[in-house]
């Protein structure tokens, strides 16, 4: 993981990936996390342009609402996972257990959920030993 922490704030430096489509929450997202420090890339409203997104640039974690203006993230989900991306599911459309099977290390914070516990989340998520990285060249995930 190149995720560049400062001793002040364990997201500091680190790049987010907010896939949401409901724009209140995606905006109030990515103030929340920029406010942590981190590095917001989008907020993504559709599968297609998170997938743009990460072709680009791969994220360190991934905020993932399931259900997406042009369908479910788990493509997404899937690419993320299998390049060691931590995640993060921020949904009221999922089952929680069924998520956690998919994606073992995975979070679930259900909607709503209170931004504190988001940002506990996902500094416990960055905090955590790094995952295996099977398609990532660079910061680039591989097509």
């Amino acid at each position: 993981m190149t995720c560049q922490k400062d001793t002040a704030n364990d997201c500091g430096r680190c790049k987010v990936l907010i896939a949401e489509d409901e724009a209140v929450v995606a905006l109030d997202l990515q103030l929340m996390f920029e406010d942590f420090g981190a590095l917001v890339l989008g907020p993504c409203a559709t599968l297609r342009a998170a997938m743009s997104q990460i072709a680009q640039e791969l994220p360190d974690a991934a905020v993932l609402d399931v259900m997406l203006a042009d369908g479910e993230v788990y493509a997404l989900a899937d690419r993320l996972r299998d390049a060691g991306v931590r995640l993060v599911f921020h949904s009221g459309h999922a089952n929680p257990d069924e998520l956690l099977e998919r994606y073992p290390g995975a979070v679930i914070c259900p909607k709503p959920a209170h931004p504190a516990e988001i940002e506990a989340k996902l500094k416990a998520l960055m905090q955590a030993p790094a995952l295996s990285q099977s398609h990532v060249d660079g910061s680039r995930l591989q097509a």
